[in-house]
């Protein structure tokens, strides 16, 4: 009898023994949010993987013609390999910046929170430099800079003058597809320290000077953008404003070759979409919108 009480004893002393250590080592709640932000670094990376995977066995490349299908496979794999090697950098960042805040003491970690950015949320970005079909390839990084303030719940997000990068997805002058057309896509991929998904800007036009901007996102993007340079209608894009935007994109080009080149300036704010809801952490006393 003794003895069973003497089991007893311990497996209760025990059980409270793991439960105070279990309380004790309750990780803080920035490094919760710490650790969600490597797991949707690691998510990213898994996407950009099987996208690539995708596009090496065919998958999602639409309807088109069979040399749009695949300069425009050819120059979105440029692109992602890209991305992908950024998303990498992004996700050994967060897991190390999640690792060395749950070795701070509590009372030294800053205090924070998660806002969701949902899909739809329109991103203006001036580009740093321009970028044009005769000098900057698919796969071909970019810089930029927020042209307006992102909001969400009445907090700031994004403020404007937040560096942003992103990744050239297609780049064929005027004339280089059966169509006859050519087009410079470029797709965002960073604001701020956060990975995005926001869709393709492409200008497309063809050599008698005709410029026309498109924003191409969702799950059928690499479908519309072969039906774009093909020439054909996809319901996956959305016009940006036919004539207006072409004359900005520069229209009026040079003689000779020249008139080949499509160009995205940097004196036009370029418009992006999230494609898919993005969590960033910000102080907790991040300022509200003004």
């Amino acid at each position: 009898m003794r003895t069973h009480r003497s089991l007893i004893h311990l497996l209760v002393v025990g059980t409270l023994a793991v439960g105070l250590v279990s309380c004790e080592h309750k990780p803080s709640e920035a490094v919760v949010q710490a650790q969600e932000a490597a797991k949707s670094a690691d998510a990213r990376v898994a996407q950009l993987e099987q996208e690539i995977a995708d596009i090496k066995a065919g998958k999602h490349a639409g309807a088109g013609d069979a040399d749009a299908v695949e300069q425009v496979g050819s120059g979105q794999l440029k692109a992602l390999q890209h991305r992908l090697a950024e998303a990498k950098k992004t996700a050994a960042q967060r897991h190390q910046d999640a690792t060395e805040l749950a070795a701070m003491p509590e009372k030294s970690q800053p205090a924070t929170m998660t806002l969701e950015v949902p899909a739809g949320t329109s991103l203006s970005v001036v580009l740093s430099h321009a970028l044009a079909t005769d000098q900057d390839p698919a796969g071909t990084p970019w810089e930029g800079t927020l042209a307006k303030d992102v909001v969400q719940g009445g907090r700031l997000v994004w403020a404007k003058g937040t560096p942003v990068k992103g990744v050239v997805t297609q780049s064929l002058p005027a004339g280089r597809l059966a169509s006859g057309k050519g087009g410079l896509g470029i797709r965002l991929s960073t604001v701020g320290t956060n990975d995005v998904d926001a869709g393709t800007y492409l200008v497309s036009g063809d050599k008698r000077g005709e410029r026309n901007a498109k924003f191409i996102g969702g799950t059928a993007a690499l479908g519309a953008l072969v039906g774009a340079l093909s020439g054909s209608k996809h319901q996956g894009d959305h016009a940006l404003g036919g004539a207006a935007i072409g004359a900005a994109a520069g229209t009026a080009l040079a003689a000779g070759t020249a008139d080949t080149v499509i160009r995205i300036p940097a004196s036009v704010p370029v418009s992006f979409t999230l494609s898919a809801p993005e969590k960033v952490t910000v102080p907790r006393n991040a300022p509200t919108a003004p």
